[in-house]
């Protein structure tokens, strides 16, 4: 089964610090769906610190993650994150299939 997340839910329009997206993390860690798609519609920022932390703890998470609705500022930042840490073209292909939807 997959489990929908709407992240405005948890973050309101703004994800801006890295304990939130780790204690969201961890919140999803103990889900038993191994599947997720977040969504990211209504979302309108993301800290820098917080897209290292969310692809972070995405490479480190045991499920299959998702995202979708994810705006231009949003893949922006994590595009400049990705692009920082020289992170492999997996994580860039994802952004960009959830990006261009």
């Amino acid at each position: 089964m997959i489990q929908k997340i709407k992240l405005s839910d948890y973050f309101g329009k703004m994800i801006i610090t890295r304990n939130a997206v780790a204690d969201f993390f961890s919140f999803l860690s103990q889900l038993s769906e191994k599947e997720i798609i977040l969504d990211f519609k209504e979302i309108e920022f993301i800290s820098r610190s917080c897209a290292d932390e969310y692809i972070k703890r995405k490479l480190m998470s045991n499920k299959q993650i998702k995202e979708i609705n994810i705006s231009h500022n949003i893949y922006s930042m994590f595009l400049l994150v990705v692009k920082q840490n020289s992170l492999n073209a997996k994580i860039i292909i994802n952004l960009l299939e959830s990006h261009s939807k």
